[in-house]
Order: structure tokens, then C-alpha cells, then sequence
């Protein structure tokens, strides 16, 4: 299982404090104009998600600017971010993994067993001198040049 907590800077400088800031400056609006076209896309009306975006925009970008005026306070809220965000981060890996391996992974497998149930032939035959299979020579051997 990857580890983002290990990826973290968990003793951040003022420079990347101040980064910490920006992003959020520039990321709330980004936000709120997805949310916006995410609303008109859905149900054809802007004024549905505007008060919600105007006010995501509003609240997200004034703290980032406070935030990069004062880094000294920003300290806690990267802290508070970043470790919600790794939390994240574990159960949507753990969620999206599993999902690919029990929607596409598993499938393939009982398809290939339902067409091929002798796939590849297990167990311990003790009537059996040899397990060896005699395979036909090829003719040119400039093929195993181009194997694929």
C-alpha cells in the first residue's frame, strides 16, 4: 500500500507555507467554477450552485490571501489539509484498487475459467514416467530474433 503521509513535508518553511496559500488561492475559485459547470451541465440553470460557488470562492481564496500575509499562522491549517487530504488519499487508493480488481481483474479470470477450465493442468499424476511435452522444432531459427 503506498504511504502518502511519508510523502508530506510535515515541518514546512515559510516559502512552503506561502505556497500552501496560494494554492488555495487559486484552487477555491477553480473549485467553484467546476461546481458551477458541474450544476449547469446537470440541471441547465447557473443560478442553481451560484450562492454556494460565490461563497466557496470568497471564504477559500480570503484565506489563502490571509494565509500568505501571515505564514506564521498558516502552520496549522497545512498541517490540518495535508493530513486530511493522506487520509484521503489511503481510502480512495484502497477503494479504486479494489474496485479494478474485483470489476475487471476477477471477471476476466471466471471468463477465462469458464471457456478454458483445464488452463493449466495442476496436481501430481505418480502413473506418469515424465512431465515432459515434446514441442516441434521450428524451421528458422532468425525467429527468436523477433520474438515480438
Amino acid at each position: 500500500m503506498i504511504n502518502p503521509f511519508h510523502d508530506v513535508n510535515w515541518n514546512p518553511g515559510t516559502e512552503d507555507r506561502r505556497k500552501f496559500a496560494r494554492s488555495l488561492v487559486v484552487g477555491f475559485p477553480c473549485l467553484s467554477v467546476a461546481l458551477l459547470l458541474l450544476g449547469w451541465a446537470l440541471s441547465g440553470e447557473w443560478n442553481r450552485n451560484y450562492p454556494l460557488a460565490v461563497w466557496l470562492t470568497g471564504v477559500g481564496a480570503g484565506a489563502g490571501i490571509v494565509l500568505w500575509l501571515l505564514p506564521a499562522i498558516a502552520k496549522p491549517f497545512y498541517l490540518a489539509w495535508y493530513f486530511l487530504a493522506c487520509c484521503m488519499g489511503i481510502v480512495m487508493s484502497n477503494l479504486l484498487l479494489g474496485g479494478f480488481y474485483y470489476l475487471m481483474v476477477t471477471p476476466f479470470g471466471l471468463v477465462r475459467r469458464w471457456f478454458n477450465p483445464k488452463g493449466f493442468p495442476k496436481g501430481f499424476d505418480r502413473s506418469t514416467a515424465t512431465y515432459w511435452q515434446e514441442v516441434t522444432p521450428t524451421k528458422d531459427p532468425g525467429r527468436y530474433y523477433k520474438q515480438f
